[in-house]
């Protein structure tokens, strides 16, 4: 159930402008899947889904790119070595 209903968060996002939870979770009980608000936050974090500002002015939900979020971890770790000098 939960990969299915994954899977249909990231069809609702390509095809349609979301930009609430609330929207998400209308467009999800309008395909046949029952979901809460916070079930819908915990798959939105899972899926790494991002709002990003969209050509009109308003917010949208989009994946993330999952190569640069992937990449937060060097990233954090190069931070951490050019920013401690003695422990």
């Amino acid at each position: 159930m939960k990969n299915a209903r994954q899977a249909e968060i990231l069809n609702i996002i390509q095809s349609v402008e979301v930009d609430t939870q609330e929207q998400l979770l209308e467009h999800l009980r309008a395909r046949g899947f029952t979901a809460t608000q916070a079930t819908i936050s915990r798959d939105m974090k899972e899926l790494r889904l991002v709002k990003e500002l969209t050509g009109r002015g308003g917010y949208r939900y989009t994946v993330t790119d999952r190569k640069a979020a992937g990449d937060s971890g060097v990233r954090l770790r190069n931070i951490f070595k050019e920013g401690v000098t003695s422990v």
